[in-house]
């Protein structure tokens, strides 16, 4: 159910209630992608990957209109058409807009692609911090400095994507718990 009206809502504004833990967390963004297990949320500043797991509710935000999605963003594309047409898999290879049209890719296959970013990761009691280092089918990798620490993807409540500069002022406060061992 989470994932249709996701799907109705793509390029839209939502609201996103999920809880981390004890911690209800309200996340307003637009939805740029939704997977088997996830929806991606952006804003102007940061990038949320949010498991549907953690998610208790979604709504569009008050004040901001709803609008059928059927017509919605559809560009006819002579080219595009003729490319789909004989080279399907190549040309859907290359462009992740189509990757997550034909495929709905799961949280580790995304979050693959986004190696080298620096995030915040929460699970249900504890907030990580560091850069993306790989991701497989069961595990998330993040390093901070020279320490990796390895996290279990169905405890990961959300992803959040921080600046480099975010993270150093963190770092500055001493805000971070370390959770390495």
């Amino acid at each position: 159910m989470l994932k249709r009206f996701f799907k109705m809502k793509r390029n839209q504004q939502v609201v996103v209630y999920s809880k981390a833990g004890e911690e209800a967390i309200q996340t307003l963004g637009k939805v740029s992608a939704i997977g088997r297990d996830f929806v991606m949320l952006t804003n102007l500043k940061d990038r949320f990957w949010i498991s549907y797991e953690a998610i208790e509710s979604a709504n569009i935000p008050q004040g901001v209109p709803n609008f059928s999605n059927s017509h919605q963003y559809f560009i006819y594309d002579n080219d595009l058409k003729r490319k789909l047409l004989y080279n399907f898999g190549e040309t859907v290879s290359k462009r992740d807009v189509l990757i997550q049209q034909f495929y709905e890719e799961s949280l580790s296959t995304n979050l693959r692609s986004w190696k080298n970013t620096w995030v915040r990761v929460r699970t249900g009691s504890d907030t990580l911090f560091g850069k993306i280092m790989d991701a497989d089918k069961l595990t998330l990798t993040i390093a901070l400095w020279n320490e990796q620490t390895k996290l279990d993807l169905i405890h990961i409540t959300y992803v959040q994507s921080i600046r480099f500069l975010s993270l150093v002022s963190l770092l500055g406060r001493h805000q971070i718990k370390k959770v390495f061992q």
